[in-house]
């Protein structure tokens, strides 16, 4: 169960990966984020960004166009 879900349905990468960021920044440690988003980009953005940042991508599902990730604030 996510703490907070984050819509960007119809956002082009990296405005996604911005969104989420300013997202996790107000997050606790331990909480989990759940990403919705339409661009195929972010299939390989959220994993590099969670890579790069130490956020641990928890899952990511796909629903038809939807991706959902589940971040991790670490």
């Amino acid at each position: 169960m996510p703490d907070v879900v984050l819509d960007c349905r119809g956002m082009r990468c990296p405005r996604s990966i911005v969104e989420m960021a300013k997202k996790m920044r107000n997050m606790e440690p331990g909480q989990t984020l759940e990403l919705w988003a339409t661009d195929q980009v972010a299939l390989h953005d959220v994993p590099a960004w969670c890579q790069k940042t130490g956020n641990p991508l928890s899952s990511q599902e796909q629903e038809g166009e939807l991706l959902k990730f589940f971040v991790k604030k670490a």
